[in-house]
């Protein structure tokens, strides 16, 4: 789809989104009675036998007593009567008027189940032509001169491939197939013939095929719009699909036509490059690494994501919902890209799940592709599965969340049935524990969603998303998801070995307390221009302006990024490169030139625009930043304590909880503009009181806005000059589990 026409699309969708009044006196008043719309939204699992009455008396009881404004409505397994019947659509019309006379809000889900892309049983029984599948190869050792043939295996022939194992040649032997037999005959040397084929699954739609996409539609989304159109963009307000992925089918999730589309965007064909895939294939191998799994995750993009924003824009709703796992640090498994994943998606959405402090290091990827898309929302579906949950982790991760750029919360969760609850914890009037602190909560998530949704995020730190380096480092026959294998890893902790992304990002927030945007490789390429020393991001709205741009440790990163940072340098900006120096292109045929242009970047040591740190940790990034940024948008007198080094940041099993290993609180900050005003955001999430002057960057006259009981004081600040720019100080006291704005007048 045409980029400008997207854009477009968006705007209108959310054109009818309020984000909080203009005028300080009215914003004021907002902030002392936050609109009821802006209170969280939980995921509502039907699971069980749904009755009128039953369900107009939670939704009652959750409004009333709980203080949501709406539900996001979950169909599972046990919902009765079945998901798709008749009696279904029967119960969902009483929730949609019930809704409807409390003024609460529905979030249409997309299936039932997760993840997505089921239709329960339909798909399969329908459309079994357009499941998802798998790409296989099966491969054969032989020495030449000789004749070889054989049969080909099962599945849909994707295309043949000879290789010389002593010369690195490749022959795409394809057109040999005869039937379903294929016959070569192989020149003197050693080869390995590899032949591809693409399997038929039984299970999700095709996500990586449009069409596919269309017909799970048709039988699902299409059939609620045929019964409650009347009630879209009124008390439905937006779809939500969940853990979309390209896990499955052995995470060599394919399409059938991916041949195809590739050579149409790129003029040539990737069969003969498919053996990279599986193993090194020499000096091309992670070019081609990531031209194919860059392409996989761009037709996941442009997939799903984009098909359900269509569908959405079409009815008049917003969409949102997440890859799985997108928090991870490698993506090739997962999400394909974790931020160009929400290219086509009105609004990104961060998954918190399974524990406290889970994935936290990358949450800060899914609300930097609302940045760099210029998108106003980032939602968060919040404490799910959850083991440990109490009142106050109502607030310890939901301070964090607020902080990394979330601002519209979907708690995970309330049941129909809460004694028959799978998944922790319960987030209802029904749990005597949460449940008489979540109106309260509410208010305080209210009141952060009223100053946080919309405006521009303001940060001095760019930092380039490895995506490249983690696409060339992955491969089809990695031991991931296999625990009975050794050396099996999560998926999305397959990584190359230097990797420092997840303790540059912990680091940033929580020790160094320096807000950061990740930045996409087109992004940087496309989206960003130079102007004096600083890079600027050009959008409409959330344009920022960053002064230092950190290249994370990567042995492979594209050409094009590097001839911008050294321009970046040359005019003026700062360069900081961790560990691993870039010596790969992504691109083909560039790996000189990369070399070449780091070496110029590294040269600027000498001006001081450009600092390389060999052995990442919180101090050397430390004095790098002090060097760098001299007078940084906002200066904690107080640093961090240890963050990174007690979180668990490389470990996706809950068992880390177990192992000793304790997930710790920080304080961090967020600092947006909206309508001009300046906001700043700073949470505590400790369990100690926490007491700090702080440096802001510019003159300001400002207010303390407690968005824990609505109140406001006036602060006491100085207007100081700290190495010729003029900063306003303020002494900060902030309760442990608490936050405060910082609101310029």
């Amino acid at each position: 789809m045409n980029k400008k026409i997207c854009r477009i699309i968006i705007g209108i969708s959310l054109a009818s989104w309020s984000f909080g009044a203009t005028d300080i006196a009215e914003l004021k008043e907002q902030f002392k009675t936050p609109p009821f719309s802006l209170k969280s939204q939980p995921l509502w699992h039907l699971n069980g036998e749904l009755t009128q009455e039953g369900i107009e008396q939670q939704l009652k009881a959750s409004k009333e007593q709980s203080g949501f404004s709406g539900v996001a409505l979950l169909p599972v397994s046990e919902t009765k009567p079945a998901y798709l019947s008749e009696g279904y659509f029967e119960q969902y019309g009483n929730i949609l008027e019930a809704c409807k006379k409390l003024d609460m809000k529905v979030i249409l889900y997309d299936d039932i189940n997760y993840p997505s892309g089921s239709a329960g049983k339909v798909m399969r029984e329908k459309y079994p032509e357009h499941l998802g599948g798998r790409l296989d190869m099966v491969s054969s050792a032989i020495a030449g001169p000789m004749n070889w043939q054989a049969t080909l295996p099962e599945g849909l022939f994707m295309g043949a491939v000879a290789m010389n194992e002593k010369t690195g040649q490749r022959i795409d032997i394809s057109e040999k197939k005869n039937g379903n037999r294929l016959e070569w005959a192989a020149p003197e040397g050693n080869w390995t013939i590899m032949l591809f084929t693409f399997v038929r699954a039984k299970n999700s739609v095709d996500y990586l095929n449009p069409e596919s996409i269309d017909l799970f539609l048709s039988v699902t989304l299409d059939e609620y719009a045929k019964r409650f159109s009347s009630h879209f963009g009124k008390t439905i307000t937006m779809t939500f699909f969940d853990d979309v992925n390209v896990r499955g089918n052995d995470r060599r999730n394919w399409t059938p036509n991916f041949a195809e589309k590739f050579q149409k965007e790129y003029g040539f064909s990737p069969v003969s490059y498919y053996p990279a895939l599986w193993k090194d294939i020499g000096p091309e191998t992670e070019a081609a690494r990531v031209a194919l799994f860059g392409f996989r995750a761009r037709l996941l993009s442009e997939g799903y994501p984009q098909k359900m924003n269509v569908w959405a824009k079409k009815h008049g709703l917003g969409a949102t919902g997440h890859a799985m796992g997108q928090y991870h640090p490698q993506p090739a498994f997962l999400g394909g890209d974790h931020i160009r994943f929400y290219e086509h998606c009105d609004i990104p959405m961060i998954d918190s799940i399974h524990y406290y402090g889970h994935g936290r290091p990358g949450f800060k990827l899914t609300s930097s592709a609302s940045a760099s898309y210029d998108r106003p929302l980032t939602a968060v579906e919040i404490y799910g599965n959850y083991a440990t949950f109490d009142a106050a982790m109502l607030y310890r991760s939901g301070l964090e969340l607020f902080a990394r750029g979330a601002n519209f919360f979907l708690p995970h969760g309330m049941w129909y049935v809460p004694e028959k609850m799978r998944i922790k914890p319960l987030i209802s009037h029904f749990n005597p524990e949460v449940g008489p602190k979540l109106a309260t909560y509410n208010e305080w998530v209210a009141r952060c969603s009223l100053l946080l949704q919309g405006g521009r995020h303001v940060a001095d730190i760019g930092v380039l998303y490895p995506v490249a380096a983690m696409h060339a480092y992955a491969r089809m026959d990695a031991v991931v998801d296999q625990p009975k294998v050794a050396g099996n890893v999560h998926p999305g902790l397959y990584l190359p070995p230097t990797t420092d992304l997840n303790e540059i990002s912990d680091c940033l927030t929580g020790e160094l307390r320096q807000d950061f945007t990740f930045l996409h490789p087109d992004i940087l390429d496309n989206r960003t221009t130079i102007k004096g020393n600083v890079l600027r991001l050009d959008n409409a709205v959330n344009f920022e302006e960053y002064r230092v741009v950190i290249v994370p440790s990567m042995r492979v990163i594209h050409a094009s990024n590097a001839k911008k940072l050294l321009a970046f340098c040359e005019a003026g900006g700062r360069v900081i490169v961790t560990g691993q120096i870039p010596c790969k292109s992504a691109e083909f045929g560039k790996d000189a030139e990369v070399v070449e242009t780091f070496k110029q970047i590294l040269d600027q040591q000498k001006k001081r625009q450009a600092c390389f740190v060999p052995t990442f940790n919180s101090a050397s990034l430390g004095v790098a930043l002090q060097d760098a940024l001299s007078v940084p948008d906002v200066r904690f007198a107080k640093k961090g304590e240890g963050v990174a080094e007690a979180n668990p940041i490389q470990n996706a099993s809950q068992k880390t909880e177990s192992k000793g290993k304790q997930v710790e609180g920080m304080v961090s900050y967020l600092h947006k503009v909206k309508d001009g005003r300046q906001i700043y955001f700073v949470a505590n999430s400790t369990d100690k009181p926490f007491s700090t002057e702080l440096d802001l960057r510019g003159h300001h006259e400002l207010q303390l806005w407690n968005p824990h009981d609505g109140t406001m004081a006036l602060v006491q600040s100085e207007r100081v000059t700290e190495k010729g720019e003029a900063c306003t100080r303020v002494k900060l006291d902030l309760p442990s589990l608490e936050s405060r704005f910082l609101i310029g007048l």
